[in-house]
């Protein structure tokens, strides 16, 4: 007999240097939408125990340390993993999570939640709910491919939602780590560009999730101030320079429980980063 699957996860992806900017959002989940989820699942490079019991006080949290499965070289050094690290690629797991959860929502961190957000659960027929991106699939990539059609619309994947009536999820998680592996050096927003392939290759119609509701930038003159969910994409972000009330507080909240703070990347972080990688890869070979 299986075990039975929890209802509701919200899914985070994040290097350890950002675990107070997943807390804040945290914070604005517990106090907006009580209730809402069964477990925060944080998938990471490595958080301190401290951290981990701290956050497990805002909501209950698993974690799940990430490991990326593709080692090869030529996909570590690939333009897209390089700039974006191999953590945005923690965005597949989502449909790996199916096996424990009826709905798995992934939500970026560098976001505010100004009001409830449970509609997001919602059944929906085709089990997949994405933000339409605004841009062809060619957008999301430095060369176009002849396997799928360019001139579709593609996603943007800063908040999305599987359910478990989404047929053959398993294979899609393969197929996507299968799909970064053949594109990796033309990929230009990569994770986007691979679930762009996975709709397709699938036949997918995902439910629309309104971005002018749940994704405009804080500074937007005509949603951000109605919208549910404010998206500090781009620089600064609202740790480094983008003012928000809201976000201050829960900060100031997070560091009163003894949290770790921000702390901006000095150029020895950069170079031990570098390094670190360099090492790394050459232990591997080629």
């Amino acid at each position: 007999m299986g075990i039975e699957k929890k209802n509701n996860a919200v899914v985070f992806g994040l290097t350890a240097d950002h675990v107070f900017a997943v807390a804040c959002v945290m914070m604005d989940i517990r106090r907006l939408s009580p209730g809402l989820v069964d477990e925060v699942v944080i998938i990471h490079d490595g958080i301190r125990e401290k951290d981990r019991k701290l956050l497990g006080t805002i909501l209950p949290t698993r974690f799940i340390h990430y490991d990326f499965p593709l080692k090869s070289c030529r996909v570590l050094d690939a333009r897209a993993v390089r700039q974006f690290t191999k953590m945005v690629f923690t965005k597949f797991e989502c449909l790996r999570l199916l096996d424990d959860y009826k709905n798995v929502m992934w939500s970026d961190y560098d976001i505010v939640i100004k009001s409830d957000i449970s509609e997001l659960f919602s059944t929906c027929v085709p089990g997949i709910k994405m933000v339409p991106g605004g841009l062809p699939v060619r957008g999301q990539l430095h060369e176009a491919v002849d396997e799928y059609d360019m001139d579709v619309e593609g996603v943007s994947a800063g908040i999305f939602v599987f359910q478990d009536n989404l047929k053959n999820y398993k294979e899609m998680h393969q197929f996507c780590y299968a799909k970064l592996e053949k594109y990796a050096e033309i990929l230009y927003m990569p994770e986007q560009a691979i679930f762009d392939f996975m709709l397709q290759e699938y036949r997918l119609q995902p439910d629309t999730i309104d971005v002018k509701v749940y994704s405009p930038h804080p500074t937007d003159p005509v949603h951000a101030e109605h919208a549910k969910i404010i998206h500090a994409y781009g620089q600064p972000k609202f740790w480094n320079g983008l003012q928000n009330d809201q976000w201050d507080s829960n900060y100031k909240a997070w560091l009163r429980m003894g949290g770790s703070r921000y702390r901006p990347l000095t150029v020895i972080d950069r170079l031990l980063r570098k390094a670190k990688r360099l090492s790394h890869r050459m232990g591997m070979g080629t």
